[in-house]
């Protein structure tokens, strides 16, 4: 695993990371503030206007404050995963001759969309406050929780990827196709209830559907303290992240190789 004195290298690595990410642009840092308001009005348009979508009924909320709430934790875990999955191969000529941990590249990719993303959502948690939608601010540390344990879940699943991409290429072409089942998969853009009772009980095997429903139960219900489904969540991440860290290092020697 990254040890302390990999630390000031990681830090390093996440701001190149962030900066490539801005880097060409126009408008730069300003951008981080643009594209999450310009994502949010497409949003708008067409499920708010176009298909007149709806949020549930127990909940006085317009559909698009409904959706990005889930929507944004979405992006963060999915970009996360697509960025980090290429970050061996990326910079497999700097692991062929410099002695740089090799953990550091896909975690480094990893940390920067998170925290793009997360910049995002905070974005799009302010314009949704100053359009008069109610949100329970109380409730905003339960879901800082709930991201942190989603980046660890996030993670695991990253290095996973990551690794298995040195030896199967055809990874990064699958990946994203993955993903997007994943998103339809998962009550982001629908609600649970409104599937048919046969379907739940897969739907409950979907970890995100979990997380997206604790985020708006933190937001929209006004749930302030973390209970027996979030150790669960938590318990899960830890576990999935010590399994993708274990197989890494057990691999890691062979990377060169193939690299």
């Amino acid at each position: 695993m990254i040890r302390r004195r990999d630390f000031p290298l990681l830090g390093s690595f996440v701001v190149r990371e962030v900066q490539g990410n801005i880097r060409g642009s126009n408008l730069g840092w300003i951008w981080l503030f643009v594209s999450p308001i310009l994502l949010l009005l497409v949003y708008t348009l067409v499920f708010g206007f176009i298909f007149d979508a709806r949020a549930p009924q127990d909940l006085d909320v317009p559909f698009i404050a409904w959706l990005s709430v889930a929507l944004w934790p979405w992006l963060a875990f999915s970009d996360g995963i697509l960025r980090a999955s290429g970050g061996l191969v990326k910079h497999s000529a700097v692991l062929s001759k410099v002695p740089v941990p090799a953990i550091l590249f896909p975690f480094s990719s990893h940390a920067a969309a998170f925290l793009l993303h997360l910049g995002g959502y905070v974005v799009i948690l302010i314009c949704l406050s100053l359009f008069g939608i109610k949100l329970t601010l109380a409730g905003l540390p339960y879901v800082f929780l709930l991201l942190l344990a989603l980046y660890f879940f996030s993670l695991g699943l990253a290095l996973v990827v990551a690794t298995f991409q040195v030896w199967i290429r055809d990874v990064e072409v699958l990946l994203p196709t993955f993903l997007m089942l994943w998103f339809f998969l998962t009550p982001i853009i629908y609600a649970p209830e409104l599937l048919p009772d046969a379907a739940q009980p897969w739907l409950a095997l979907n970890p995100l559907t979990w997380w997206v429903g604790e985020i708006r139960a933190a937001v929209f219900e006004g749930k302030l303290f973390p209970d027996r489904l979030f150790f669960l969540l938590c318990l899960g991440s830890a576990a999935v992240l010590w399994s993708a860290v274990s197989v890494f290092q057990r691999l890691e020697p062979h990377f060169e190789d193939f690299l």
